[in-house]
């Protein structure tokens, strides 16, 4: 980088030239006007001085891996250009995945082949469409940092994403669910997760992150504020909600209720049995060992209560759908639904749940039809 001072003849004043680059990609920036040499040659000094930040912020930025820049494009844009619920969206995904399995990468040394097998590993933890929420938010991202000039190319844009195959949740109807959840009790330690799943339709993460002190008996309340995920060690991690956006509270029913407080009576037999250092997270749900079920685990218990009951094969997520199904089913309006399940409007319940809902337009085609 160079600069030199210029008398203009014509007008008898001065301007500065910074030469900044290569021979091969040499830029110059020009500022005229100056009435004497000393402003000039004044101004020229803090220009350069601000140039060479400017470049040395670029040198260092060349050495960030992905989790610097992650850390810098949430705090940058994420947070301040995108809603609330959209940026703890964002920060769920890149805290939980794309930290965990590129982080450690150099930004400007990431490659197509990574970002493909990254997305190959994923499909091992989550559906395809999860998969694909990620790759559009790379994409994103990769975009700015073009924009910001930390790149010349999107490397993300060549990388091919799974196509996710259309969506046909299993369900069980209710006499099902009751057959399920008498084969269930062949296990302690599953039967009450697997009986509280299908009678709340919550996700597996917030179950397993229920707490005792989430559920209030006398309201007949259970409060949903947390979820539970497996991080790249294996290890159970704690975080705030960030696929419904927002805590929400779910009534409960009668016997979900008895039964609760009968599993919480034999919850407080065995901490006194065990003392406090059985469970000490206060888990609703706990293994063998009073610490986190392994969901693993819990799939291998639930395959075997699905064959036990004679039922088609489901995941345990399916319990969540059947929820849905026969609350919709029973003429329950979608937005009770909606916030039951956690979704942000009641067009996301509707639209997934169309299979229960086409049931309903069959019994509205003959209301008109029934005597007054």
């Amino acid at each position: 980088m160079t600069g030199r001072i210029t008398k203009d003849k014509k007008t008898n004043k001065y301007y500065y030239t910074i030469e900044i680059g290569t021979k091969e990609s040499r830029k110059r920036k020009v500022k005229k006007n100056f009435k004497t040499k000393t402003e000039a040659k004044s101004a020229l000094e803090i220009a350069m001085a601000e140039l060479r930040k400017e470049e040395h912020g670029k040198e260092s930025r060349k050495e960030w891996t992905l989790n610097g820049y992650f850390d810098y494009w949430l705090k940058t844009y994420a947070k301040s250009s995108t809603a609330p619920n959209t940026f703890r969206g964002y920060e769920g995904i890149i805290r939980v995945h794309l930290k965990p399995d590129l982080g450690h990468i150099k930004l400007h040394e990431l490659t197509v082949i990574q970002i493909q097998d990254y997305y190959t590993d994923k499909l091992e933890q989550v559906s395809a469409q999860s998969v694909k929420h990620h790759h559009r938010l790379l994409c994103k991202m990769l975009n700015d940092a073009i924009d910001w000039e930390f790149l010349t190319k999107n490397v993300a844009l060549k990388a091919k994403p799974p196509k996710p195959e259309r969506f046909n949740p299993t369900f069980y109807s209710k006499e099902e669910l009751n057959r399920l959840f008498e084969a269930a009790t062949a296990s302690t330690v599953y039967h009450p997760i697997i009986f509280t799943g299908g009678h709340t339709g919550a996700r597996l993460g917030e179950l397993r992150a229920l707490q005792w002190e989430d559920i209030d008996f006398n309201a007949r309340k259970v409060s949903i504020n947390k979820s539970a995920y497996m991080d790249k060690d294996g290890k159970t991690q704690i975080r705030d909600l960030t696929k419904g956006k927002k805590d929400r509270t779910i009534i409960i029913g009668k016997s979900l209720m008895v039964f609760l407080k009968t599993h919480f009576e034999r919850y407080q037999e065995m901490k006194t049995l065990l003392g406090d250092t059985f469970n000490p997270n206060y888990l609703v749900f706990f293994n063998a060992m009073g610490d986190y079920i392994k969901p693993r685990e819990l799939h291998r218990a639930y395959k075997n209560a699905i064959k036990r009951a004679g039922l088609k094969d489901a995941r345990f997520h399916d319990l969540r759908h059947s929820h849905a199904t026969v609350l919709l089913t029973k003429n329950v309006h979608p937005k009770i639904v909606s916030e039951r399940l956690g979704h942000s409007k009641p067009s996301i319940t509707l639209e997934i749940y169309s299979h229960a809902t086409s049931s309903l337009q069959e019994e509205a085609a003959h209301v008109f039809d029934e005597d007054e």
